[in-house]
């Protein structure tokens, strides 16, 4: 499965409430990657009511799938975290882990990530976490949520993870994570963290190939308490090493050049962002290409009116989409490496820009403004 340049979200847990929160950023679900136990082929099928792992499922079937990186048809090449992750097939489902919260009522921040599968079968479906009170049997907390379309069906863009989070304040109790999925869903990395808020985060992380270099952009919002990020670089997208710092003086943009020696045709990046207590995340991992494929570049990118297109490869399709994945501009283009197009009259905000020469696709996002 070919993979491409794009931008991804993600946020990050730290503390922002004017008390000491000592906990924050530990998790209390058990097994939150899937990794155990592992799965010796790509899939395993799993159907109805089971317990697998800590975790238990209704509905699906669900397949635990392990690529390591190998070209799968039926989703993401790689889990967010680790090597294995969660999949459900021809119809929606519950995936559930119960926990606790004892002592005093405490702010709980939960979430985590999701994909999607091939277009073939295809049914439009909403992605969710809820909290489940299991005193009461009732819905206390919903994170934010995402419509999942055919558009996240195609080969690359089932290459992206979605983080969707929320937060909330729990009394002593005992409660469910339940991680709600539709037909052709992907779920890996879910987190429920006690007495810690979502606060800050990235709103943006891309990167693109230039000149033999691999560039980073990202965005993030105020903080008054980070420190720096560490930017990492992988061969295999499992074993990163440090190639720099970036820290952070305030400002919302960054960038960063990887001018170290490119190691491999595909290169994967991560950020680790450091508050100034010393606790730390990781964010989305992005994966930039050297050769083959498009080298598309977006520029400006946030855009307000004018939004340049370069690295076309002649005759073409390019569309773009909103995050609901409702298209919103389709224009052939005919001998082209380079088209300018007019996105003035589009409402700020993400959106995905397509482009295809009818034997490859390559996807990127870019910010309306």
């Amino acid at each position: 499965m070919r993979k491409f340049t794009t931008l991804f979200l993600f946020v990050s847990i730290f503390s922002t409430a004017q008390q000491t929160i000592a906990q924050c950023g530990s998790n209390v679900l058990t097994n939150a990657d899937f990794e155990s136990p592992v799965q010796p082929a790509i899939g395993n099928n799993l159907t109805g009511l089971f317990s697998w792992g800590g975790w238990t499922m209704t509905g699906g079937p669900f397949n635990v799938i392990r690529t390591n990186g190998s070209a799968y048809v039926g989703g993401p090449d790689n889990a967010q975290n680790g090597t294995q992750y969660i999949d459900i097939t021809s119809a929606g489902g519950t995936l559930y882990q119960d926990f606790t919260v004892t002592g005093v009522t405490l702010p709980v921040a939960f979430g985590g990530y999701f994909s999607s599968r091939e277009q073939s079968g295809y049914t439009n479906w909403t992605a969710s976490i809820d909290i489940i009170d299991l005193g009461s049997s009732t819905v206390v907390s919903t994170s934010s949520t995402r419509l999942f379309t055919i558009a996240d069906g195609a080969v690359p863009a089932q290459e992206i993870w979605y983080y969707l989070s929320g937060n909330t304040t729990l009394p002593p109790g005992n409660y469910r994570f339940q991680v709600n999925m539709g037909n052709y869903g992907n779920f890996d990395a879910a987190i429920v963290s006690l007495n810690c808020l979502l606060a800050t985060r990235i709103t943006s992380f891309s990167g693109r190939h230039s000149n033999g270099n691999s560039i980073l952009n990202w965005k993030c919002e105020p903080s008054n308490d980070m420190s720096h990020f560490e930017i990492e670089r992988s061969a295999d997208g499992i074993n990163f090493k440090k190639i720099g710092t970036e820290v952070f003086s305030g400002s919302l943009q960054h960038e960063f050049a990887d001018n170290s020696g490119l190691v491999s045709d595909k290169n994967y990046y991560r950020l680790k962002m450091v508050d100034k207590s010393g606790k730390f995340t990781y964010s989305t991992i992005i994966i930039i290409k050297t050769k083959g494929n498009f080298v598309l570049e977006l520029s400006p990118n946030p855009v307000q009116n004018l939004l340049r297109i370069n690295g076309l490869k002649g005759n073409g399709q390019i569309s773009i989409f909103d995050m609901s994945g409702r298209r919103v501009f389709n224009q052939s283009v005919a001998m082209a490496q380079t088209v300018v197009l007019d996105v003035s009259k589009l409402n700020k905000g993400l959106y995905v820009m397509e482009y295809s020469d009818g034997v490859q696709t390559e996807v990127q996002k870019f910010n309306k403004q």
